[in-house]
C-alpha cells in the first residue's frame, strides 16, 4: 500500500518528482514518435513503390506498339485509356489509397473502356472538340447507356467550359463554338443529364497521349509522383520535430515553472540555491533558530506569510525526486556529517562549526522529518527556524553519539543548551510541533532508523502532493491524482 502513495498523491505542482517523471514521459514519448515518424516513412515508401508499380505498367503497355489497338492514328486512343486508368491508381496508390480505377470485368471492344469508382466510362479522344462531342453523341446512340460517364482530353472539355462561360476560346471561331454548344445542349437533351454529369475531363491533354509523346508523359507524371512523394515524407518529418518540440516544452524542469503551470502564485527556490542560500546566511553567523520572515523569502518561501505547511518546506529541497526521499536525505547528511567527523577529531573545525555545519547538511533530513509528522499543521514562520533548527541538532546527535568518545559530553552539553536557548523564546506553537514530530517518530530509537522506514518515506511523499496544491489554493479539479491524470496535464 505504501509503495502507491506516491501514485495516488501527486498534485499540479513542478517540483522534483514531477520533473523526473516529466523527463521520463517526455523521453518515453520521443521515443514513441521517432519510432512513429520512421514507421509513417516506411509505410510512405511502399506507397510510392505502389505508385510506381502502376507508371511500370504503363511502360510495359507502350513498350509494346503493335499490341495496342487501331491504327497510327488512332492507338492514341487505347493509349488514353491506359493512361487514365494507371495514372489515377498510381496517385491514389501514392497516399496509400486503394485502387479507382480498373479494366477487371471489361472487354477490350465493349460499350465501356474502364471503370472508374464503380461507374462505367467510355473515353473519346478525337482530334477536335467539336469531333469528340460529335463521337460522344454517337456513341450514346447506340448503346443509350444512361449511367455511363464518357472521357475526353483535358484541355477540350477547358475549352467547352470556356465556351459555356460564354468567353471565347483562342483559335476558335464563331461557326465552331456554335457547333460546340449545339453538340452539348443536345447531349443534355438525349441523356437527361448536364454536361458536367455525363461528361468528365481526363487526366491527360490530347496530345499527351499520342504515341511520339506518351513515354514522355509516364516520365513527368512519375516526376510529379517522385516531388509529391517527397513533400509527403518532408511533411512527415516536420510533424515528428513539432510534436518532439511539444515534448521538449512540457518538460519543464524548474519548480517554479512547475507550479505556475499548476496554477498557483506562490513562488519556491529550487533545492540547491535553497539550501546554498541557508548555508551562507548560517556561515554569516546566523543560527537557524534565529531565521525570520525575511530569511525564509530570500531562501525561497516568498508565498510564506502566517504560516507553512509540509508542502510548502517541501518545495525548497529535492527531496520528491527521490523514491525513498527521507532515507535519501539522510544518507546524504551521513556521508558530509562522516567528513565533518573527520575534521573535527583533527581539530581542524571546532564543535560549535560541527553543529552548525551539521546542521545544514542535515537540513533536507530535518524537512523530510518535519514534513512526515506534520502534514498541514501550520508551522508559523517564526518558529520555523527554530523547529528545523531542533530536528537537525537531532539529526546531528543521533548520528555522532557514539562516535566522538570522550568528546561525546562536551556535544551533548552544546546540543542541550542549544535546546534551552530556544525553549527560552519560543512559544506553544513550537511546543506543539515539536511534540507532534517526537510521538511521529517514538517508536525509533532515532530519526536516522526512522528515515529508513517505508511508511515514514510514504508520508513524506504524501505530504509533498496534496498537501501542496492544497496548500497554494489550487482548484480541487486541478490537482492531479492518478496516471491518468498527470498524462493529461503534462501531455495533453
Amino acid at each position: 500500500m505504501a509503495s502507491q502513495v506516491w501514485k495516488n498523491q501527486i498534485t499540479a505542482v513542478g517540483i522534483g518528482a514531477f520533473n523526473d517523471w516529466k523527463h521520463e514521459a517526455a523521453a518515453r514519448n520521443i521515443d514513441q514518435t521517432v519510432r512513429d515518424v520512421l514507421a509513417a516513412q516506411g509505410e510512405q515508401e511502399s506507397f510510392f513503390e505502389n505508385a510506381l508499380g502502376h507508371m511500370q505498367k504503363m511502360r510495359q503497355f507502350l513498350a509494346k506498339p503493335d499490341n495496342i489497338l487501331g491504327s497510327g492514328q488512332t492507338k492514341h486512343g487505347e493509349v488514353a485509356e491506359q493512361m487514365e486508368v494507371h495514372v489515377r491508381n498510381a496517385r491514389a496508390a501514392l497516399h496509400g489509397n486503394p485502387e479507382v480505377a480498373t479494366f477487371e470485368g471489361v472487354g477490350r471492344t465493349a460499350p465501356e473502356d474502364f471503370i472508374l469508382k464503380g461507374v462505367k466510362v467510355q473515353s473519346k479522344f478525337i482530334n477536335g472538340t467539336n469531333n469528340t462531342l460529335k463521337h460522344v453523341l454517337e456513341h450514346f446512340d447506340k448503346y443509350e447507356n444512361l449511367s455511363m460517364n464518357y472521357s475526353i482530353p483535358k484541355d477540350q472539355y477547358e475549352i467547352i467550359q470556356t465556351i459555356r462561360s460564354g468567353s471565347m476560346p483562342a483559335g476558335l471561331n464563331e461557326k465552331s463554338v456554335r457547333a460546340i454548344l449545339k453538340k452539348v445542349e443536345e447531349l443534355e437533351q438525349r441523356t437527361g443529364r448536364s454536361f458536367q454529369n455525363v461528361v468528365k475531363p481526363s487526366i491527360s491533354e490530347y496530345s499527351e497521349v499520342q504515341l511520339g509523346k506518351a513515354g514522355g508523359t509516364v516520365t513527368k507524371v512519375q516526376d510529379q509522383l517522385v516531388d509529391e512523394n517527397r513533400r509527403i515524407q518532408k511533411d512527415i518529418r516536420q510533424d515528428g520535430k513539432e510534436k518532439v518540440k511539444q515534448i521538449e516544452a512540457q518538460k519543464s524542469p524548474s519548480i517554479r515553472e512547475g507550479v505556475k503551470a499548476a496554477g498557483t502564485a506562490a513562488v519556491v527556490s529550487a533545492s540547491l540555491s535553497a539550501v546554498t542560500a541557508i548555508y551562507r546566511k548560517v556561515k554569516e553567523g546566523k543560527k537557524l533558530q534565529e531565521f525570520e520572515q525575511e530569511d525564509w523569502q530570500e531562501i525561497g518561501l516568498d508565498g510564506a506569510k502566517a504560516g507553512v505547511t509540509a508542502g510548502t518546506i517541501y518545495a525548497l529541497t529535492n527531496l520528491t525526486s527521490l523514491s525513498a526521499p527521507f532515507a535519501g536525505a539522510v544518507a546524504s547528511a551521513m556521508m558530509g556529517l562522516s567528513s565533518l567527523m573527520a575534521d573535527l577529531e583533527q581539530e581542524q573545525i571546532s564543535m560549535d562549526e560541527f553543529v552548525t555545519q551539521g546542521q545544514v547538511l542535515c537540513i533536507e533530513a530535518g524537512i523530510a522529518a518535519t514534513g512526515g509528522a506534520i502534514g498541514q499543521m501550520l508551522i508559523p514562520v517564526p518558529v520555523l527556524g527554530s523547529i528545523i533548527g531542533t530536528v537537525t541538532a537531532n539529526l546531528v546527535w543521533g548520528f555522532a553519539k557514539g562516535k566522538l568518545e570522550a568528546r561525546e559530553q562536551e556535544l551533548k552539553c552544546m546540543l542541550d543548551a542549544y535546546t534551552d536557548s530556544i525553549l527560552a523564546k519560543v512559544d506553544q506553537a513550537y511546543l506543539e510541533i515539536i511534540t507532534r514530530i517526537n510521538q511521529t517518530y517514538s517508536r525509533y530509537h532515532s530519526l536516522i532508523e526512522a528515515a529508513f522506514d517505508v511508511k515514514a518515506n510514504s508520508a513524506v511523499l504524501a505530504a509533498a502532493s496534496v498537501d501542496l496544491a492544497v496548500e497554494l489554493g489550487v482548484e480541487e479539479s486541478r490537482i492531479l491524482r492518478t496516471d491518468e491524470d498527470l498524462f493529461e496535464f503534462f501531455m495533453g
